[in-house]
């Protein structure tokens, strides 16, 4: 009988390993070789094309934390990272809970028309959006002229290297908040109605319930995007190098922007390597501490 159970057992065993073996092995071959790869290649001097790397060690690591533009690109990160936090989170927060008051009609089309920009590829924003900003014929640039606004036709807001980051990080929140919205939407929705309906019987007004009952209500939802903006600020990539490329002198440079110009268009894949890794580890460091931040409260 025990060892009937124990072939049962083990057949078991067999089959879910080889229903988990092909996305496994797939998960294996295109992100764990590839990461190791990437960690073996920091460790080197490579211009990608010599047959042979040579082994400098830590040299690239050093590197980075005295290169002034690193820290740059940092700092740009941690701006589009408050930013883009906060505005497409809250913005999406607000506008889902407008939209699901009893009263507002058509909430379908409102859905589609909010979300609709997290649908168009970064690389269509980002043509788009320099357009818009483009300072000869940009829309941008004609309605404060239109305005009246002095100096509103020397504006360069993709040249300006004080104005490019806040121009760049605009265009990004414009892309993100609509999928915030449809989730917090879909969290709002699935709150008991008996929650809501007490606190309107205690007299509580809109901005009463919107703070003490719809945001604790929808916690985890709020930890899941923040948590999910956080990640992709530290990987934004697609709508610096299509508007700007990190210019000018490297003003809207990025993390991810620094390492792919290093490595693809400066030939330093051993630099361009050690970038990721540090880039990676920050992430993963700032997931951590945001995620047992949020488990202690």
């Amino acid at each position: 009988m025990n060892r009937t159970a124990s072939v049962k057992n083990a057949g078991n065993w067999l089959g879910c390993f080889a229903f988990a073996a092909p996305a496994v092995l797939f998960y294996i071959l295109f992100v764990v070789v590839p990461i190791f790869g990437t960690v073996n290649i920091s460790f080197h001097r490579w211009n990608g094309a010599s047959p042979g790397m040579i082994f400098i060690g830590l040299e690239n690591y050093r590197r980075i934390f005295t290169d002034p533009v690193f820290y740059r690109a940092i700092g740009n990160n941690v701006i589009w990272i408050l930013f883009t936090i906060f505005v497409p989170v809250f913005l999406g927060l607000i506008l889902a809970t407008l939209i699901s008051r009893p009263f507002v009609k058509a909430k379908l089309l409102y859905r589609l028309t909010y979300f609709m920009p997290n649908v168009v590829s970064l690389v269509a924003v980002g043509i788009v959006w320099g357009w818009i900003y483009n300072p000869v014929f940009g829309i941008l640039e004609r309605f404060l002229v239109a305005t009246g606004i002095p100096g509103a036709d020397r504006i360069d807001f993709l040249g300006d290297p004080n104005l490019v980051i806040w121009s760049l990080v605009i265009a990004g929140s414009w892309t993100a908040f609509g999928f915030n919205m449809t989730v917090f939407l879909a969290a709002i929705q699935g709150i008991d109605n008996d929650y809501l309906e007490v606190a309107i019987l205690e007299g509580a007004n809109f901005v009463q319930i919107f703070v003490h009952v719809i945001v604790p209500a929808i916690k985890g939802t709020i930890t899941l995007l923040v948590l999910n903006s956080l990640i992709g600020s530290f990987k934004v990539f697609d709508i610096i190098m299509i508007m700007t490329k990190g210019g000018p002198y490297h003003s809207s440079e990025v993390v991810s922007t620094y390492m792919y110009s290093r490595a693809f268009l400066m030939n330093e894949y051993g630099y361009g390597a050690a970038v990721a890794i540090v880039l990676a580890v920050v992430i993963a460091v700032c997931s951590t501490l945001y995620m047992r931040a949020m488990e202690k409260e």
